[in-house]
């Protein structure tokens, strides 16, 4: 059975039909005469537009468009093209925005007598749009900071890491970074202290400033106090004649990072305290203070409340330094961070050495296994021996083994290694020099290549070093 409408509406329903379109709640109508003149608004027009109707009724659209109270006109776009239209407007309100059908009445010649206005109110539609569109601006925003952030980090551009330790230490460093809070960093040596560092001062109000990075075990003693907080014309034989600024106030307005905290000698440890509580320096030589504004961070892998018990380091300082305390895990605490790193070490030495160089699983397995007492700095090391040593574009177990065990070899011959077996009182570049010719000797001989016996020992710079260290040899 078809139950189409009938073509024509009962009489007696005309009136009511009429009555509810035009006081539908939710349909916006303006009715225009051929000029454009408003003849008549409903009140969802007033509720949609924002406008009160005195400033349509009487007047043509022309005008209101002129003043400015709607984008564009509909009606005019009608009256023009003859034919019906469909656009998007906002009211002056701003906040309004609303979609109109202008639809033309023709009069038996064509000539257009009213133009019918249909206002469907769009405001919630566009601010769930807006809304959507700001969110997806801010996340891209977000990453993007991100990314700069990453490449802001250290040379490789990167914290690599998988363990859900590192990433609450990686969040914690990015939280404190947006104040200017003092951190002390600690863990065991070379398990990334000065990547969380980089990354406080890269994230940090401060990160466009100066990052000044001072290790207090690397200079000698008699040269640090000048070093960290400058001096005078003419305050010791040797200086420069002109003076120098310190470190610390080389860190104006940015960061200064003080490595190896725990070797500061007590005598600098009560000035570095004074600083902190005046933020102002005083030259060496001089009485008159610098005043100074910088962010502090402090690293170390020693016992710093038992060196408070040993009165090698002053309970004051510690309170001053460990206001934000982050506690790196060595290796062996987070070794699911190891084959990241490894993947990420070898990107870096195959572009150092203009290689291509991949591993076989049996090599990640093997090295997966091993503990690195070193951390993440002996691994380094490890991977690189590999690149270097290795034969093949691929790296097998075996030549993880090999390279791993050079550097259990070369720990053992180090345990071994003491100032007595070389010239006694020698300094500490003749006892390095001393070394590296006995590692060079050693290297020439099992890779029978001048160049690979270089690069292994290039990089077993930094255990010599802190081998040397251990034993207390200063440089004259």
């Amino acid at each position: 059975m078809d139950h189409k409408l009938p073509q024509e509406i009962p009489k007696d329903l005309e009136y009511t039909l009429v009555n509810e379109l035009l006081n539908n709640p939710f349909l916006g109508i303006n009715i225009t005469d051929g000029e454009g003149r408003v003849l008549f608004l409903n009140a969802t027009h007033r509720q949609i537009t924002g406008h009160d109707p005195a400033l349509y009724l009487g007047r043509t659209m022309k005008e209101i468009a002129e003043e400015k109270l709607i984008s564009e006109s509909a009606t005019l776009i009608s009256l023009e093209k003859k034919q019906p239209v469909w656009i998007n407007q906002v009211s002056s309100h701003k906040d309004r925005f609303f979609q109109v059908k202008a639809i033309p009445v023709m009069d038996e010649k064509g000539d257009i007598v009213y133009v019918i206005n249909y206002l469907l109110d769009a405001s919630e539609l566009i601010k769930l749009r807006d809304e959507l569109q700001k969110a997806e601006d801010n996340n891209k925003t977000l990453t993007t900071k991100n990314k700069l952030l990453r490449q802001k980090l250290n040379q490789s551009g990167e914290i690599i890491y998988r363990s859900k330790k590192m990433e609450k230490i990686v969040e914690v460093a990015t939280k404190v970074a947006e104040c200017d809070a003092t951190v002390l960093i600690t863990g065991p040596s070379g398990s990334g202290k000065e990547v969380i560092a980089n990354l406080i001062h890269a994230h940090s109000r401060r990160s466009q400033e100066p990052f000044i990075k001072i290790n207090c075990a690397a200079i000698p003693e008699q040269l640090l106090e000048s070093e960290l907080f400058g001096y005078e014309a003419g305050a010791f034989t040797g200086g420069n004649p002109k003076g120098k600024k310190g470190l610390i106030e080389s860190a104006h307005k940015g960061t200064l990072l003080l490595d190896e905290i725990g070797e500061l000698p007590l005598s600098l440890q009560s000035k570095l305290l004074r600083v902190l509580q005046t933020q102002s320096v005083r030259h060496v030589g001089s009485n008159k203070d610098i005043q100074v504004d910088f962010r502090l961070l402090a690293s170390t892998n020693a016992n710093l409340k038992q060196m408070i018990e040993q009165k090698t380091f002053r309970e004051d300082l510690y309170y001053r330094l460990n206001v934000i305390g982050i506690a790196l895990p060595g290796l062996d605490e987070r070794p699911e961070d190891i084959i990241p790193l490894l993947y990420h070490f070898l990107d870096q030495d195959n572009e150092k050495y203009h290689m291509k160089k991949t591993f076989q699983k049996n090599a990640l397995q093997y090295l997966a296994g091993q503990r690195f007492p070193g951390n993440v700095r002996e691994l380094r090391n490890v991977v690189e021996r590999m690149v270097i040593m290795s034969q093949g574009d691929q790296i097998t177990a075996a030549d993880a083994a090999s390279a791993y065990r050079i550097q259990d070899e070369d720990s053992g011959e180090m345990e071994n290694f003491t100032p007595e077996q070389e010239t006694e009182g020698a300094s500490l570049k003749e006892m390095i020099a001393a070394y590296e010719k006995k590692l060079l000797e050693k290297y020439l001989e099992k890779y029978k290549s001048g160049a690979k016996a270089a690069a292994a020992l290039q990089t077993d710079q930094s255990t010599i070093s802190r081998k040397c260290k251990k034993y207390h040899i200063h440089s004259e």
